[in-house]
């Protein structure tokens, strides 16, 4: 169950054979020992990491039972972060890509021009709307009937 997230989850405090909290930096030499977690009570290894990373503990995966798994907090709590991230990124791939307006029309002076915000007739953006902005405004004034006998580029 989980095998490759029992890998990966790294624990820096479990109980020893007496229920004592130990920490897991503490435990560099001690090789014999028997911990367990905290929250499943599940056997846990110390790993010791040669790059200089603390010590940690992990699950042993192969004495650790489903049963026992299930209950496990920091496992569940591991799971839901992935699944979080996943989610997230499935939701991030889904939006649809900006891109940059080119169209606008220069409500001042009603001129359309293309390009950067910036209407020559006028010498100023401030006035100016994107071009799909004027379109629906057009066509929410009410005038149906005109709307839909023009033919108009919108």
């Amino acid at each position: 169950m989980h095998k490759p997230t029992l890998h990966n989850l790294k624990l820096y405090l479990a109980l020893d054979s007496d229920g004592h909290y130990v920490i897991s930096k503490e435990m560099k030499n001690a090789s014999d020992a028997q911990w367990f977690c905290p929250s499943c009570s599940c056997p846990v290894k110390l790993r010791n990491d040669t790059s200089g990373e603390d010590a940690w503990f992990v699950h042993n995966p192969d004495e650790a039972t489903k049963p026992l798994l299930a209950n496990c907090g920091y496992l569940n709590t591991e799971i839901k972060r992935r699944v979080f991230i996943l989610r997230l990124r499935t939701m991030i791939n889904e939006l649809e890509t900006l891109t940059a307006t080119r169209y606008w029309f220069c409500v001042w002076c009603k001129a359309h021009y293309e390009g950067e915000k910036h209407c020559k007739a006028c010498n100023t953006g401030i006035y100016s709307i994107s071009h799909g902005d004027w379109c629906w405004n057009y066509n929410q004034k009410g005038n149906y009937e005109t709307t839909i006998t023009q033919s108009n580029s919108c």
